[in-house]
């Protein structure tokens, strides 16, 4: 997939770069599928020949202004998805009359951008991977990147998910072999955790972003903060070679 970020202004630019790519990691989505064009002008932007799928757009540009690139835009064959991005709420109107998808105002806010993403972007990408289960004799895909974490109750697994919890009767080895994922941790025998949810590391518990705590013995602390350091600078490395597409 290609799109495209389109401002004057190089500082807005990039922070709307940093947006895409936060919102890229927190789906947990390759940064293989999807290739950034900038351009600090619609009449450069106008030149390219590509299909893009979604474009951040400026309004008030050198040359031909945002709203006149928007309309040229949406007569070609493959139209793309047009997000205006702008410091003024004095088009808006106009914008939906041009077939304009989204108005984002500036400083755009991460809540705001990533409704944007989850709606136009995300349907656009391949299918994420899935843990696929029995749950009460109905089969469900799990997205993998929705999992916070998996715990052992008698011969049952219990599913935390972002949006529901699942029982099935899995083993916990077996779910954590079909897992297969760096970003899975064994941090006690009866809990399989997912480091991107990890918000700290305390002395005998693990604090997840949505505020649960997981059990942690000092047997394990020890190599959980070893691995969750790798994960977290290898995370790092991704982040830092995405920022130059």
């Amino acid at each position: 997939m290609i799109i495209s970020i389109c401002d004057l202004n190089v500082a807005d630019v990039t922070q709307t770069t940093k947006l895409l790519d936060a919102s890229m990691k927190k789906y947990m989505i390759k940064d293989s599928f999807l290739k950034v064009d900038t351009f600090t002008s619609a009449d450069e932007l106008l030149a390219s020949q590509k299909d893009y799928t979604l474009i951040f757009l400026g309004i008030k540009l050198p040359g031909t202004n945002g709203l006149e690139a928007a309309r040229q835009l949406k007569k070609r064959k493959n139209p793309p998805i047009i997000i205006f991005t702008t410091v003024s709420p004095d088009h808006c109107l106009e914008s939906y009359d041009l077939g304009v998808e989204g108005y984002l105002l500036k400083p755009i806010s991460e809540e705001k951008f990533d409704k944007i993403f989850s709606r136009y972007l995300l349907p656009a990408f391949p299918p994420p991977d899935t843990l696929n289960i029995y749950s009460n004799r109905l089969l469900f895909h799990i997205p993998v990147r929705e999992i916070y974490y998996i715990e052992s109750v008698g011969r049952k697994c219990i599913i935390h998910t972002s949006n529901q919890v699942y029982e099935t009767n899995l083993a916990l080895n077996s779910i954590e072999t079909t897992l297969s994922n760096a970003f899975f941790v064994r941090c006690y025998r009866s809990y399989l955790v997912n480091m991107n949810y990890i918000q700290a590391i305390l002395d005998l518990e693990i604090l997840l972003r949505n505020g649960e705590r997981i059990p942690l013995t000092l047997r394990k602390r020890s190599f959980l903060i070893k691995t969750y350091s790798r994960f977290l600078t290898q995370k790092s490395l991704n982040q830092n070679g995405s920022s130059k597409i």
